[in-house]
């Protein structure tokens, strides 16, 4: 280890939730030595700042390819040949010389110090390094108090976990670096852990560690007399909520030991072939923030209905507010709980740019009809295929958006839909049309009248990430905006729903809680079952409980002997919650889904309109959902996705990477 540092130094940033505090009178590359940086709390802290600038944001605003680059599975298809999705979708998995899978890192700006571009994931290992600096030179601290020691020991130990499983959920086991690498002696050289679970089992260790030194929230601390580099920093109460506490080390130590029992990463291909033990040790982690949601530590609370889409936007005027925060929801609804914080909160509005059916620039996603039906069922709690009055043929119902889960029409924008607020905006786009004879048809290329280029018409449009007043009403004069400049879309990696959803798997995947039996923990009372928890994400929507709507067709989903079919019914509430939040190919590889045709093959919705009761004449072009009904339903397929097991299930090393010593093996395949 050199005793100068030069390479990860940065200003000392202090990131709170809407605003920046220096806390280092250094330039962005000074060359301080370690003494000069440990001498006491302030100046290490800001050092490890760097490892906040670090997590990556999935929808980086850099430009609009960088968009959506958390849609990577079966949920959605796009035309932009530049975005991950499209990529992946043609098993192109390497060869990202400027996306975050393999971005070479950001440049400092030579005004504020900041990184001007986010990190890709396999920077984390630079990441890494800065918290085994941070953790090797904590005794050099001699003037700093046990609590401003613990708050820096347990942010490294959390950060070294989070970066690697960060890279392993993408390219699976890694060595684990627990100490500087110095180059001497090769002792770099570390060879690649024969299975996932010998690095998860690592990273749960210091987890496991830093949850002990960490608080509930930073805010704790404002009266500790052992902390006064936060007692008397009173603009700093308040702003604390994306410091590392013990809400964000619980999930992720949860979600950790969830991903190392799923069958990918225990090694089966039983796709109910769970490491029981470690979804054991799941569980017990989730429950920790059952808990704080009951304590309402920083006021977590899953969001009501009303409030549901302040989960993933804000109108507020200068986007000053944080999706799924407090201040966004309310009082005992925030979801919130880690997400980057690598790009300005104001002006996020590229993600939302890819999904409204009018922008200023072309649209590029779309819902696939496939992963729609099968994932959002029916107001009577079933699946689409299990709900007898849905009458399904083939994948296609011939009342395809009637009577369906009152997440669907939260989530989707589908023919008819109202689209432009704003008064003055043309008639003729006012109202979606999405049948096969409308405005939005089926096969749109540049060549169309805009604002619709090069898009696939699957049936639907993507309502999650924006207000309908995000679109333009485009004509050939001009454009009549809504409120596009105020939509703040911030991807939020982890939140409560989330949670608790991956709660209710751990538990339905043990045989010996299944659906209805709970855990008992020392630190909570009255742990809840896997069915209590599912229930009550429903009860949000007032979506039928799932023993009542199983009940409904004859089958007992109380009964043992359904423990893979509620199973069935978990992932599919947790496709349902978590539709389009960048989730769900991480799902499909790890329940071993991802090749099989079902999960391939990508779908578009094709239908007609008819009026109602009876059309004199043709109807117009700007019909409302109430003036006509759609009929005659049929599905298309758009593209069948390149997925081979075990090849595109896991992203491949550089190859340069793979031969810089033996025992480092590429991913197979590859």
């Amino acid at each position: 280890m050199k005793k100068t540092i030069l390479k990860y130094l940065l200003m000392a940033i202090f990131w709170p939730m809407t605003s920046c505090v220096s806390y280092l009178d250094q330039s962005p590359q000074a060359n301080l030595t370690e003494e000069a940086v440990f001498k006491d709390f302030i100046h290490a802290q800001g050092y490890l700042e760097v490892c906040y600038k670090y997590v990556v944001n999935y929808a980086a605003v850099g430009n609009q390819n960088d968009a959506c680059n958390f849609l990577q599975g079966d949920e959605s298809v796009s035309t932009n040949t530049g975005m991950t999705g499209y990529k992946w979708d043609i098993g192109v998995l390497s060869d990202y010389p400027n996306g975050i899978y393999s971005r070479p890192g950001g440049t400092l700006s030579q005004t504020t110090g900041f990184l001007k571009d986010g990190f890709g994931i396999w920077q984390g290992w630079q990441a890494i390094r800065v918290c085994n600096i941070v953790l090797e030179n904590l005794d050099k601290m001699t003037g700093a108090t046990q609590t401003e020691k613990n708050l820096l020991k347990g942010q490294a130990l959390f950060f070294r976990a989070y970066f690697h499983c960060e890279i392993m959920k993408f390219w699976g086991a890694i060595p684990y670096l627990d100490k500087v690498m110095t180059g001497n002696d090769g002792d770099y050289q570390l060879p690649r852990p024969a299975t996932y679970k010998e690095s998860a089992m690592k990273a749960d260790a210091d987890f496991a560690a830093a949850a002990e030194l960490l608080p509930n929230t930073w805010d704790d601390l404002k009266t500790d007399p052992s902390a006064t580099f936060l007692t008397f920093r009173t603009d700093t109460w308040g702003n604390n909520l994306s410091r590392i506490n013990k809400v964000i080390v619980y999930a992720y130590k949860g979600k950790n030991l969830l991903l190392a029992a799923s069958p990918l990463m225990k090694g089966t291909r039983d796709t109910y072939g769970y490491d029981e033990d470690l979804c054991k040790q799941a569980a017990e982690a989730f429950a920790h923030v059952v808990l704080f949601d009951r304590l309402n530590v920083n006021d977590l609370g899953l969001t009501t209905k009303a409030n549901y889409w302040k989960l993933f936007y804000t109108t507020v005027p200068n986007n000053t507010n944080w999706p799924a925060t407090a201040k966004n929801t309310g009082p005992g609804e925030a979801e919130y709980i880690f997400s980057s914080v690598a790009n300005s909160i104001n002006g996020a509005s590229t993600t939302p740019k890819n999904f409204m059916p009018y922008g200023k620039t072309a649209t590029y996603v779309t819902p696939c009809h496939k992963y729609v039906h099968r994932t959002f069922g029916t107001a009577n709690g079933l699946s689409c295929d299990e709900d007898p009055s849905f009458h399904s043929v083939n994948g296609v119902s011939q009342t395809e958006f009637d009577n369906r889960d009152p997440r669907f029409y939260a989530n989707m924008m589908i023919d008819g839909d109202l689209a432009i607020n704003n008064a003055s905006a043309d008639p003729l786009y006012k109202y979606l049309q999405l049948y096969n004879t409308g405005l939005i048809k089926a096969g749109n290329t540049a060549a169309n009248q805009p604002p619709f280029q090069k898009i696939y018409n699957t049936g639907y449009f993507i309502k999650k990430w924006a207000d309908i007043t995000f679109n333009v009403a485009a004509t050939a004069g001009g454009s009549a905006v809504d409120n596009a400049v105020n939509i703040n879309a911030s991807w939020v990696s982890m939140r409560l729903t989330d949670v608790y959803l991956m709660y209710a798997e751990a538990l339905a995947a043990q045989t010996a809680y299944g659906a209805t039996k709970a855990p008992v923990y020392t630190f909570l009372d009255n742990a809840p079952t896997a069915l209590a928890v599912i229930n009550m994400i429903r009860d949000r929507f007032s979506v039928p409980h799932v023993e009542t709507a199983y009940q409904s067709i004859g089958i007992d989903m109380t009964a043992g002997a359904n423990r893979t079919k509620f199973m069935d019914v978990v992932r599919r509430e947790r496709a349902t919650e978590l539709c389009f939040e960048g989730e769900r190919w991480t799902d499909l590889r790890r329940w071993q889904l991802a090749d099989l045709p079902d999960y391939r093959i990508k779908t578009a919705l094709n239908y007609d309109r008819d009026k109602y009761p009876t059309p004199a004449k043709k109807p117009t072009t700007n019909l409302t959902r109430s003036q006509f009904k759609n009929i005659n339903f049929t599905e298309s397929v758009i593209l069948t996705r390149v997925c081979d097991y075990p090849k595109h299930f896991w992203l491949p090393f550089l190859t340069d990477q793979t031969l810089m010593y033996p025992g480092f093996p590429q991913n197979p395949g590859w």
